[in-house]
């Protein structure tokens, strides 16, 4: 007798909304997604008291009665019907899974009228079990409602948060769809109270503002750029001395899909680094126009995550662009005497590898034409504070200089424009031995000989165990070599992608040349004439990023005239 059989469509339909449905929040994503593939121009979104009912009614295209009884079938969809509309696909939804996975662990109640009908339709699937299609007086559109969701899950019911935290998790959702399509007017309502309204005309900012509030809103900095090959980049973020605890501020939209892809936030993320302080998580929201044949939305069931062609080149895209707007229009990071000290970033040679300057990654990497001078040229010395700041006159105030800092990006951006030969090898006294895992042993393979130019020698035990008997001479003072090739082989192989620390950097070159540069700059408690001062300012100011080192720290602040009348009691 055979063992293999078939499954039962509602035990398959089960199965998939485990991938699709992981909790209320994932509900409403799939439902407003669909309202916005039906071309809707407004979106309500109502939360029942506790949880009990989510519901979503848009005023879409909706459905005739033939539709409504397929939509709730898997894999039926409007939106495909070829394997290669999968290559051109701009629509949200497209696998034909959402509906019949919800319906298999809830209550489902879908009311729909099409464009033109005169009548709607009404259908009932309750945890998989299709009733009786009936007609419905209503307006055009669709109303999908949800109750008992995971009713007869315990397992999975058990696994909800509080309510409190379940709604969080919908507002969230639905304050970034609302984000990402402000043509659209979005209500969400939770216990019959109105807790977001979007005006829907179009406007990001307008959107924005109603999530974020007005204020947040006309701080915002915008960014429009198009690169050689079409790709448009717009949007918007905040300057540096914005911020927030977590990332509940950003948002990121590759063609009018919100995704999480977590390669290109850090390349945002990493912009802000050398103006940002520490355990602070920036403001941002942009837009990213490709081809529809370089991005591939089916790598995930949710469609949250995305495959894009020649992601390296938009990474770097993302953190030139980003870095010259906040540098234009957001320069130093102003000293606010109340709030605490920025912590400064350790400057350990393990951190360098996290180094924020990208490697230019083919044409569409070039660096954007700036829009004016960075206005630091015009820098003027008083004088030197504890043989460790410089003290000078600007446009905006006065400027404090860590010249240690400051002399560290002259020679950082010097090594790296000259290609100084700072990757020779420093072999080890003891060689280190490796055991590494199977991402990291696929990393080494792929990337042998790159690590051998660069300085280090690594032979192979046998399984996956290597030895390192050399390393770059950038890290030879290091207290202890043990891990430092498999740092550099996750960051090769994109483990640290998650915690932040994976980016789109030409590593080991930005490495040594952050070593490099700190041990050839000045140091503090180091005297310096007027002219030493003036020499490092000029230095400086004509660097491509004035505003920290290589290890992230800022080279200055600014303490503003307003600021210093202010605390003189003077009002101008």
């Amino acid at each position: 007798m055979s063992r293999i059989h078939r499954l039962d469509p509602v035990v398959a339909n089960q199965i998939a909304a485990g991938e699709v449905v992981e909790r209320p929040a994932s509900v409403v994503k799939e439902l407003v997604e669909n309202s916005l593939d039906a071309a809707a121009s407004s979106i309500e979104v109502v939360i029942g008291a506790e949880l009990k009912t989510l519901e979503v009614r848009d005023t879409g295209m909706g459905m005739d009665a033939d539709d409504l009884a397929l939509c709730v079938e898997r894999h039926t969809t409007s939106k495909l019907t070829r394997i290669e509309d999968l290559d051109e696909s701009v629509t949200l939804g497209f696998r034909g899974e959402a509906l019949a996975a919800i319906a298999s662990v809830s209550e489902l109640t879908i009311a729909s009228r099409a464009s033109g009908a005169s009548v709607g339709h009404r259908l009932v699937v309750a945890f998989g079990q299709r009733g009786t299609l009936e007609p419905l007086p209503m307006g055009e559109g669709t109303r999908v409602r949800v109750a008992r969701i995971f009713e007869k899950h315990p397992a999975r019911l058990k696994s909800l948060k509080s309510s409190p935290a379940e709604f969080g998790a919908i507002q969230l959702v639905v304050q970034a769809l609302a984000i990402g399509r402000p043509d659209v007017r979005f209500q969400l309502v939770y216990g019959g109270r109105l807790v977001l309204e979007t005006p829907g005309r179009g406007q990001a900012l307008g959107a924005l503002a109603a999530v974020f509030g007005r204020e947040l809103a006309e701080r915002l900095l915008p960014i429009d750029y198009v690169t050689e090959r079409g790709a448009h980049l717009r949007g918007y973020v905040a300057p540096a001395d914005v911020g927030r605890a977590n990332r509940h501020g950003q948002g990121l939209y590759i063609n009018g899909r919100w995704v999480l892809n977590w390669r290109l936030r850090t390349a945002v993320e990493e912009a802000f680094r050398p103006i940002l302080p520490e355990r602070r998580f920036p403001y941002f929201w942009l837009w990213v126009d490709l081809p529809p044949a370089e991005v591939d939305p089916n790598v995930h069931p949710t469609k949250a995550e995305v495959r894009v062609a020649r992601e390296e080149a938009l990474r770097a895209i993302l953190f030139r662009v980003v870095r010259d707007t906040l540098a234009q229009q957001s320069p130093v990071r102003r000293w606010e005497p109340e709030a605490p000290s920025p912590m400064e970033r350790p400057a350990a040679e393990t951190r360098a590898l996290q180094t924020f300057l990208f490697e230019k990654a083919g044409e569409e990497a070039r660096e954007p034409e700036p829009h004016g001078a960075w206005g630091w040229e015009a820098l003027k010395p008083l004088g030197q504070w504890h043989a460790k700041y410089i003290l000078a006159q600007g446009p905006g105030g006065l400027y404090l200089i860590d010249q240690h800092a400051a002399h560290e990006r002259v020679y950082f951006e010097h090594f790296q424009k000259l290609g100084e030969a700072v990757t020779t090898s420093q072999p080890l006294l003891f060689s280190v031995a490796e055991t590494l895992s199977a991402t990291e042993w696929a990393a080494w393979q792929a990337h042998e000989a790159q690590l051998r130019a660069l300085g280090f020698e690594v032979d192979s035990l046998g399984g996956t165990t290597v030895a390192v008997r050399a390393v770059p001479q950038a890290f030879r003072d290091m207290d202890s070599h043990q891990g430092l090739l498999r740092v550099v082989l996750q960051l090769l192989s994109g483990e640290e992608a998650v915690s932040g620390s994976e980016h789109p950097v030409s590593w080991a070159e930005a490495a040594h040349y952050a070593m490099a540069a700190c041990k050839a700059a000045i140091k503090a408690n180091r005297p310096l004439s007027m002219v030493e001062m003036q020499e490092l300012l000029n230095q400086l100011s004509r660097t491509e990023d004035p505003r920290g080192c290589p290890h992230g720290r800022p080279t200055m602040i600014v303490l503003t005239l307003e600021e210093v009348d202010r605390r003189f009691g003077r009002r101008g």
